[in-house]
């Protein structure tokens, strides 16, 4: 099997997810639409904060996406979604709003992070152990779709999940979903603090970070819905297959209009791949920033050697993604550098081909 970089290889051979049917259809499934969900007992500022959600729902990308031509027009109670009818949440894509301490946000988030120090303060895997106002925001697709109540799944639903350790971190991790596409990563107030470290500590992002200016909203005919800010993990795989570590990583998710249709278990795999969670390498444009484009240029066919990508006559690196789990290739594979700049492709071609016109770092 032909293998990416080693930083791409967990995620990208991880999907080994199976549903409990593969054909035919919920017959009581209703049609996908949005939940913006918050506890009507939620702290004043973390409702406001749902209501800017709610209040962007048509018009930011990846709530429209999710809403389709129904917006949800109210905020759904969080806590009488939990207590009712299972349809109610596993058929529609949600945004779960609260603290850490919330039972909704105990419900839908992974494993990937947990409360310290008795509530006040948040474990993160990739990025450690942090204290003070923090904002988190994670996204997967929705548990109570892929659960044993549900034979087969229909169609894919994601969730998004957007907490923090105080009131004002939630709001916070809400203004970076909203206003910079924040979809897994971390923001924190100045004068947080660790209480411990790992060995996979990686800084919160400030709440007014700004992405590369470059990233192309369009790629073809796919659409930016979102960023991931990756974890030191995958700033250490890079450093293991270059002998540097990057400056900075974003990757950003593109989306096309059936990419989270597929039905049962024939198709989980493709709909985990082109979703929000973190691990979900489909549809991606990944990102590095090296300390120059000297260094960029020597990372570069060293990633590609881990990859085993050629070089092709366009001046890119090409080769294919490993299965999902069985089957055929995942897809394309491409590699390139631009100025600083070294970027991975998972997008079909004429998607990747387009971003990179669109791309001018370095020209």
């Amino acid at each position: 099997m032909r293998r990416p970089a080693s930083f791409l290889i967990a995620a990208l051979i991880l999907f080994s997810i199976v549903e409990t049917s593969d054909v035919g259809c919920a017959a009581d499934a209703p049609e996908r639409s949005l939940k913006i969900c918050v506890s009507a007992s939620a702290a004043p500022i973390v409702r406001q904060a749902a209501q800017h959600v709610l209040a962007a729902a048509a018009s930011q990308p990846l709530l429209a996406v999710m809403s389709g031509p129904n917006p949800p027009t109210a905020l759904t109670d969080a806590s009488a979604l939990l207590s009712g009818p299972l349809p109610n949440r596993a058929y529609s894509h949600l945004v779960v709003i609260g603290l850490m301490s919330d039972p909704a946000i105990q419900d839908v988030w992974q494993r990937q992070a947990k409360t310290i120090d008795n509530g006040a303060g948040l474990y993160i895997f990739g990025y450690g152990n942090l204290d003070g106002d923090v904002g988190y925001v994670e996204s997967g697709r929705n548990p109570y779709l892929h659960s044993m109540a549900v034979k087969i799944a229909p169609f894919e639903t994601q969730v998004v999940t957007i907490t923090g350790t105080s009131p004002a971190g939630v709001a916070m991790a809400v203004n970076a979903f909203l206003h910079q596409g924040l979809v897994n990563g971390v923001v924190a107030a100045a004068g947080w603090k660790r209480p411990s470290t790992t060995i996979l500590d990686r800084d919160p992002l400030d709440a007014g970070f700004a992405l590369p200016s470059w990233i192309p909203v369009q790629a073809g005919t796919m659409r930016d819905v979102g960023v991931t800010q990756p974890g030191e993990d995958e700033y250490r795989g890079v450093l293991a297959d270059t002998g540097v570590e990057p400056m900075a990583i974003w990757r950003v998710k593109y989306y096309s209009p059936g990419a989270w249709d597929g039905v049962g278990d024939k198709a989980a795999l493709v709909n985990f791949a082109n979703g929000l969670q973190r691990l979900s390498y489909g549809n991606t444009l990944w990102c590095a920033q090296f300390a120059s484009t000297a260094e960029a240029k020597a990372a570069t066919p060293k990633v590609a050697a881990a990859a085993r990508l050629r070089l092709g006559d366009s001046g890119a690196w090409k080769g294919e993604q490993p299965p999902y789990a069985y089957g055929p290739s995942a897809g394309p594979l491409t590699l390139w550098q631009s100025g600083a700049w070294v970027f991975m492709s998972t997008l079909p071609d004429a998607a990747t081909e387009a971003a990179r016109a669109e791309i001018r770092v370095g020209r």
